[in-house]
């Protein structure tokens, strides 16, 4: 019976997961999403890392989908490693940032956004020296960012922490979406000459590369992450071209075209009993999968550095959805009735 009962409970789990998930969703609304997942990232308290400093997820900064594994990789701001989870943030394994000569004491310093770009490559983005490095993910290795695998564009002038905060692979123009945090706010798409080692929207001299837009119709304090939606190819021409912009500091999820029009947004929401609120438990980073479920990393989300987590999201489901699930409740209670009965 206790099997019978687990085996349906299961059962149940993933069927309702199933439901929730959108195929192939058309639009995005952010108004009719809602949290269906909280869970711990790995790190050094939790998770025994590879050797080298390694700290995991710790200080998670930035996440990434990939579609060629159904996972995601996440990147923490101690620029220590480049780590893969699932979906529910289980570990599964990680490529170690090395050691060096920033004033991190790290090769890579301050890095704070990371995206897929396909054929396990990732574009990994180190805030103050303001640059952009195309990777190769190999778990288990350590990697530095001189090596002969790593090719890196500088896209400004060096800074203190407001630098580039956020990037996203953009299929639409084959580029990349940027986001600056603060000082002043900037959203701008650049195409990269990695083998070149030069950009079309900045430099190393560049102080500020051009906007798509006027930063300040998005109405938040400060910009920590961006997702273009054109890595969602299901989505109608208006959304695919929009973008999701994430304010740390105003815990907010906006949605806009790319004339800065606000389309939906979503106010992340603190738990009870979280020691934290919701601006101090620094959600950094987003990304969405290809059934159109939004996931959020932050560094303190459990209540301090020990405890980042991960938020996932998914729209309301349907009125035909919520009658599925309800069948397969009722489903459920008819088989356990019939089981007791026959025993």
């Amino acid at each position: 019976m206790p099997l019978h009962r687990s085996l349906l409970s299961a059962l149940a789990a993933s069927v309702v997961w199933a439901c929730l998930a959108q195929a192939q969703p058309t639009t995005i609304d952010l108004s009719q999403y809602v949290r269906v997942g909280r869970y711990s990232l790995p790190e050094p308290s939790n998770t025994t890392p590879p050797p080298g400093g390694n700290l995991l997820a710790q200080e998670a900064s930035g996440v990434t989908y990939n579609k060629d594994t159904d996972t995601l990789f996440v990147i923490g701001d101690g620029s220590r490693s480049i780590t893969q989870v699932t979906k529910t943030g289980q570990y599964i394994d990680s490529m170690t940032l090395a050691t060096g000569g920033s004033p991190q004491g790290t090769s890579f310093y301050d890095t704070e956004g990371v995206t897929y770009v396909g054929g396990g490559k990732f574009v990994v983005v180190e805030e103050r020296y303001r640059q952009a490095s195309l990777v190769t993910y190999a778990p288990g290795t350590t990697l530095a960012i001189g090596d002969s695998g790593v090719q890196t564009v500088k896209l400004g002038t060096t800074t203190t922490n407001i630098g580039l905060e956020g990037v996203s692979f953009d299929p639409k123009t084959g580029g990349f979406i940027f986001a600056k945090e603060v000082t002043p706010q900037g959203i701008f798409q650049t195409t990269i000459d990695f083998a070149g080692g030069t950009a079309s929207n900045g430099s190393p001299s560049t102080v500020n590369s051009t906007n798509l837009f006027n930063p300040a119709l998005v109405g938040v304090l400060d910009f920590a992450d961006v997702f273009a939606l054109s890595n969602i190819p299901s989505l109608a021409p208006a959304h695919l071209d929009s973008l999701l912009i994430l304010s740390q500091e105003s815990g907010k999820i906006v949605q806009v075209d790319r004339a800065g029009n606000i389309m939906s947004s979503l106010t992340l929401v603190s738990d009870p009993g979280n020691p934290l609120n919701i601006v101090d438990q620094q959600h950094e980073g987003l990304t969405m999968d290809l059934n159109g479920f939004l996931y959020v990393v932050s560094e303190n989300g459990g209540g301090d550095i020990n405890h980042p987590e991960l938020w996932v999201f998914a729209p309301i489901p349907e009125p035909s959805t919520y009658a599925a699930i309800a069948g397969l409740a009722t489903l459920g209670a008819t088989i356990l009735r019939r089981r007791r009965s026959a025993a």
